[in-house]
């Protein structure tokens, strides 16, 4: 799970870093030391906000805080959103409008990078612990 919260925060400074500001991509996260893909996915970004979904996890982030769900483990983490780390990454941006992100040994690449001309309700970036179950593990570390 660490891996997939530090590609959300660089996924976010990348965002933050490029000229759009509100839009949905795929993206595919790399270790560079071994050539593991370690995650893939659909992310969508809005300013500070970010929303990912890979087939492990579903990542929701108002800016402030972040909400990691779990469906195979029926678990649901709260944290405040940490993005302290984010001047030691560097992002490159192709002409066909690709994204390379890198990080120590990581590389998350973004492609399919659409611009959304309506912007998603603050609803589309948290979840409400409310909605699950009892047989749902809410951890919140907030």
């Amino acid at each position: 799970m660490k891996r997939l919260l530090l590609l959300l925060s660089i996924l976010l400074c990348a965002t933050a870093l490029g000229a759009q500001q509100r839009f949905s991509c795929r993206f595919t996260m790399v270790d560079t030391a071994t050539g593991e893909v370690v995650a893939k996915g659909v992310g969508y970004v809005q300013d500070d906000c970010y929303r990912l979904e890979t087939e492990a996890m579903q990542v929701y982030c108002n800016g402030k805080d972040r909400w990691i769900w779990s469906p195979s483990s029926e678990e649901l983490v709260i944290e405040k959103n940490d993005v302290s780390f984010l001047d030691e990454i560097a992002v490159s941006r192709s002409a066909d409008g690709t994204a390379v992100v890198t990080y120590g040994s990581w590389t998350i690449t973004l492609t399919g990078i659409r611009n959304a001309e309506e912007p998603w309700p603050a609803t589309f970036f948290i979840i409400d612990p409310d909605l699950f179950g009892d047989n749902t593990i809410i951890t919140d570390l907030r």
